[in-house]
């Protein structure tokens, strides 16, 4: 049973949706009246007040066996001798890049003719020109047909009354808040047709997610992207049935603890793994996620092949074209944490996420949760994988929005996971269901920011003016986290 977003026409005539929201239960809803992140925002910090939680604890959970992992990804940025100055805190704009040089001209003997001089030059100034308007847009390197389907998909986008603004996050404003999650009362917002499972099928057709489209709040702000596919749908379905089955057979080789069984986001039991490098639960410094050799060895397998890389790529370039300007401080931020400690074991060098977690299956489903240690206005990139009927199960419900989403097995969503309160809902007892997700903890933004210190040593070390500068900045750090989406007017001008 389901509210249906309305048709689109196809170049072909043929009417087509690519999202239904429908509830596991059969009971339809209809998004808030009223929407805006700011406010959002603002709710959690004052509900974070009376906790004064900073980053989950289990994050930095190690098993008493753990070694420290075989460093896997070759970190490619040299090692400096010192380390950087803290960021000040700007609004990040793209970075002017020099002229790309002329295209080198092929080898031959002898001068060039006159023809083959106009070409070459002719050449080098649509190269020249693509180049500076995408210095323009912000979007360097980004090819034109990404872009393309980037203004296609702003014609499809979701818009809700609601302000990402009114979530709760902590008062320092760099990660969610963890008694949010604790909050399952939701205003009555039933209503809509509702639909067989017949009419269902007709609507979402074949391709499922293969459109993006963004989430639109109350004021024009991209606050999520259902992320789509690639355009090789057949491709991208081979690719991601490989890293579905690449985890479902390694999971045998995997050893975890109960506790890595049932853990707080598990509607039931299934094991999670967790890499890359993470800051928080009385941490002095940054460091990677801690495993046995076992699950180190599976999921370093898992990383380096081939269909995990491709999944890894796509989110990015989504959080790319979608959100420029948070991915530029997600890409400034991590250069500076590398190079303050090279030796620091990553995921992939390709990436602007710094972790990632693999949830097995075989029902790697969740209760309603907030993943508060990441960063609070941040972007986290959902992958679904398995074998399951997206049109009975295994929904993505965005609590907080109001909105369930068909989230098909190879379907990719961005959201501040921090913030908004998700869940999925069941599949049938023969199916398989796995995630991968990648994420930033926000902890590592705040240590950055302290000039690689903890909050302690900053008070100890910093100086009178160096406090108040953190003290000010404090006061308006969410709103200028929002500034960070992109707004649709911004990405079609």
């Amino acid at each position: 049973m389901a509210f249906t977003l309305p048709p689109r026409t196809l170049r072909s005539g043929k009417e087509f949706s690519a999202f239904d929201m429908v509830l596991g239960h059969g009971v339809a809803i209809s998004p808030p009246e009223y929407f805006d992140v700011a406010e959002c925002l603002a709710r959690r910090i004052k509900e974070q007040e009376a906790t004064h939680m900073l980053d989950e604890p289990e994050d930095s959970h190690d098993d008493s066996e753990d070694s420290d992992p075989v460093p896997f990804w070759i970190n490619p940025i040299p090692p400096s001798s010192s380390p950087p100055p803290p960021s000040p805190w700007i609004n990040p704009t793209p970075s002017s890049s020099s002229s790309l040089p002329p295209p080198p001209l092929r080898h031959r003997d002898g001068p060039l003719t006159d023809m083959e001089s106009r070409k070459a030059s002719s050449k080098r100034r649509r190269l020249q020109k693509r180049t500076d308007e995408q210095e323009r847009k912000g979007t360097p390197g980004v090819k034109a047909i990404h872009l393309r389907r980037r203004t296609e998909a702003l014609g499809a986008s979701i818009h809700v009354d609601f302000d990402v603004g009114d979530l709760p996050h902590t008062k320092p404003a760099w990660i969610g808040k963890r008694n949010a999650q604790e909050d399952h009362t939701f205003e009555d917002g039933m209503g809509g047709r509702i639909y067989t499972e017949e009419e269902i099928r007709e609507l979402t057709g074949e391709d499922g997610m293969s459109l993006s489209i963004p989430i639109i709040d109350a004021h024009g702000r991209i606050i999520a992207v259902l992320g789509g596919t690639p355009r090789d749908v057949e491709g991208w379905r081979a690719i991601t049935n490989r890293a579905a089955t690449l985890m479902e057979t390694k999971a045998t080789r995997l050893r975890h603890t109960e506790d890595q069984l049932h853990h707080r986001r598990a509607q039931e039991p299934y094991p999670s793994v967790s890499r890359g490098p993470s800051y928080g639960g009385g941490q002095t410094e940054p460091c990677e996620l801690k495993n046995n050799k076992s699950n180190t060895r599976v999921t370093d397998e898992l990383l380096a092949d081939e269909s995990f890389q491709h999944i890894i790529r796509f989110s990015n370039l989504l959080f790319r074209i979608f959100a420029p300007m948070l991915f530029l401080y997600y890409q400034t931020q991590m250069e500076l944490l590398r190079s303050w400690n090279p030796s620091m074991v990553w995921n992939v060098v390709f990436t602007v996420f710094a972790a990632c977690t693999f949830n097995f299956g075989p029902h790697a489903l969740t209760v309603p949760h907030l993943d508060f240690g990441n960063l609070a206005w941040g972007w986290c990139v959902i992958t679904a994988l398995g074998r399951f009927n997206p049109d009975r199960g295994g929904h993505l419900i965005l609590w907080d929005l109001k909105l369930v989403i068909r989230f098909p097995p190879g379907s990719t969503i961005l959201i501040p996971s921090a913030i908004i309160r998700h869940s999925n809902s069941p599949i049938a007892a023969d199916e398989f269901r796995c995630s991968f997700v990648q994420y930033t903890a926000g902890g590592l933004f705040r240590f950055i920011r302290n000039g690689f210190k903890t909050d302690d040593v900053f008070e100890l070390t910093a100086t009178r003016e160096e406090k108040r500068e953190r003290s000010e900045e404090a006061k308006t750090r969410w709103e200028k986290g929002v500034e960070m989406y992109s707004t649709l007017d911004s990405l079609r001008s």
